[in-house]
């Protein structure tokens, strides 16, 4: 099971409120997610997904904006090994 972690901070300017959410990684099923679990299992990878959700404080947009940051091709195995190994993944 996968928690969803927020930090927040509060901007001093326009008093936005900021959060980054992170959340576990999961693989698709097979030998992706086996290698996930394991490596979560034995504590050699701890990668997450982020997101910045920023609330604004103008009463005028009463949604919150999300930055999602997602790899381009997030279930393909050349993305998985190039961000297990550190390298830049294209993002969308």
């Amino acid at each position: 099971m996968s928690a969803l972690l927020f930090t927040k901070s509060t901007l001093t300017r326009s008093k936005d409120e900021v959060y980054v959410a992170a959340v576990a990684l999961r693989a698709t099923k097979g030998p992706a997610q086996l290698l996930m679990s394991t490596a979560y299992s034995l504590s050699v990878w701890d990668l997450q997904h982020f997101m910045v959700i920023i609330k604004p404080s103008s009463p005028l947009l009463s949604q919150a904006i999300v930055f999602d940051f997602q790899p381009e091709d997030p279930e393909n195995i050349y993305t998985a090994l190039a961000a297990l190994s550190g390298r830049a993944v294209p993002g969308s």
